[in-house]
């Protein structure tokens, strides 16, 4: 996926044809909606909010502290389509609705938040409710913004995240096996199925390693039964892993961390990665009332362009089951 190059450092070439069975597990699990609802979350200060801003044209606050965001805050914005823009102009219709993508800023989790660390249980709820999850992770290094774990290391905050997730999902197979089985000792006609047996196992087992159901290798009864009785698991939800970098490392299309936060992401479950800058997309919307500036800005980027378009077409590619 990425090719070495001097110092150790690595880069982002063009994406192959071969990764989209990534997600293959995800999508037997997806929804299928007019309206998609994406989720953003991630460890506190790693740039949520300044990209649910970046997304929606908003103006939300973005501090540079720990739980700024309380409250999930929501917004849309609309989908990049050439073939709506096309029709569109050929004939000029008296009203336009584009498709929009409905995107909610969910407040940094940090390490414990199953167990109800910092707002964590309240947040875990705000997750379970989007169809699927912009997973932002920090790859940058600044001493004007402070790490909740006093240090940059990405791979970690991953595993946070995750193990945090699958606590949730533990929580909630655990009250939903147990309530399986109050209704079967009340009805002496019901008892409990060999697939449900088997399948809730196989859940707990992939949980109890921190890894995502969306990864597993399910029969058709197997995902029916899932959906059926845990239609609230959490990794189930499609991921795309959005990797915050510098403006520089951005531009340059090299960063230390992107060669590990991939082969992280093909080990825990698989789904899209997008390097990105919230510097960059930043500069670059400051600019936005003035094409030729934008335009000057863009010359001096090495051909880098923003990263936004692709993060809201991509995301219900993987959501239609």
């Amino acid at each position: 996926f990425f090719s070495r190059r001097g110092g150790g450092r690595s880069t982002m070439p063009p994406k192959k044809k071969d990764e989209a069975p990534e997600a293959a597990g995800a999508a037997k699990f997806g929804r299928v909606r007019n309206n998609l609802k994406m989720g953003i979350v991630g460890l506190p200060n790693v740039g949520k909010s300044s990209l649910f801003n970046l997304l929606t044209d908003q103006a939300i606050a973005a501090e540079n502290f720990p739980f700024c965001t309380i409250e999930p805050n929501e917004a849309r914005c609309a989908v990049p389509d050439e073939r709506y823009d096309y029709l569109c102009n050929l004939w000029k219709p008296p009203s336009e609705y584009p498709a929009y993508l409905h995107v909610t800023d969910i407040a940094g989790l940090v390490r414990g938040a199953a167990e109800g660390a910092g707002l964590g249980n309240a947040f875990l709820s705000n997750i379970q409710a989007v169809d699927g999850i912009f997973h932002v992770v920090r790859a940058f290094e600044s001493e004007e913004v402070i790490h909740v774990d006093d240090s940059v290391d990405p791979v970690r905050d991953l595993e946070t995240i995750q193990h945090e997730l699958c606590a949730k999902d533990m929580e909630y197979l655990k009250r939903a096996v147990d309530q399986e089985k109050l209704d079967v000792k009340k009805n002496p006609t019901m008892k409990l199925s060999g697939l449900f047996v088997e399948t809730m196992d196989k859940v707990e087992t992939m949980l109890a390693s921190d890894l995502p159901i969306r990864g597993g290798t399910w029969s058709t009864p197997e995902v029916e039964m899932i959906k059926e009785k845990l239609p609230q698991l959490i990794t189930t939800k499609p991921i795309v892993y959005l990797v915050n970098l510098t403006k520089k490392d951005f531009v340059r299309k090299r960063n230390k961390w992107l060669v590990k936060i991939h082969e992280w992401i093909k080990s825990h479950g698989g789904g899209v990665m997008i390097p990105f800058s919230v510097e960059f997309e930043q500069e670059l919307w400051d600019l936005r009332a003035d094409e030729e500036a934008q335009k000057a800005f863009l010359e001096t980027t090495e051909g880098a362009k923003s990263a936004l378009p692709k993060m809201v077409v991509q995301r219900p590619c993987r959501l239609a089951g």
